[in-house]
């Protein structure tokens, strides 16, 4: 709960939306055939400090504080769903709000996995694809913990 020193100091508590509208239309049905890296650069100005991966396409843009560009490719693309690699929340454009959903599960884990090198502690029956299970195309067999993986967006 904040206080008044914490909205003094400049803190809040942000709680993300379970309800997101965008959600199952935006999620790219192949995700977890896709290569999953943190490390990748903007694909508009190679920059590599601050990035998003839009949901739907895949693409890799920094964010709003550096140049913009994943606002940008919302804007031009309506792309609305983007999980940050820093802190690995996830952003719908179109809600104007952070988001969570059991159907987000597999892809932070993921995205855990490539920035920590290890699974969260809190994931149970995940499926995922890691660099050196995937070819070149992004396709190929991926990683499975404890069972048959997640279930695709409808």
């Amino acid at each position: 709960m904040p206080t008044p020193a914490n909205w003094q100091a400049g803190y809040h508590s942000v709680t993300p939306r379970s309800n997101c509208p965008h959600l199952h239309d935006n999620i790219s049905p192949n995700w977890a055939e896709v290569t999953v890296d943190v490390s990748k650069p903007c694909t508009e100005c190679n920059d590599a400090n601050e990035n998003w991966r839009c949901l739907k396409c895949q693409g890799v843009f920094c964010s709003r504080y550096i140049n913009g560009h994943a606002a940008e490719h919302h804007k031009n693309t309506s792309h609305p769903i983007s999980v940050s690699f820093s802190d690995l929340s996830v952003w719908c454009y179109d809600c104007d709000d952070y988001i969570t959903s059991p159907l987000l599960k597999p892809i932070t884990t993921a995205l855990y996995v490539s920035k920590f090198g290890e699974m969260p502690s809190n994931s149970n029956e995940i499926e995922i694809a890691s660099e050196e299970d995937t070819t070149e195309g992004g396709e190929g067999p991926s990683n499975s913990v404890g069972g048959s993986g997640p279930s695709k967006a409808d």
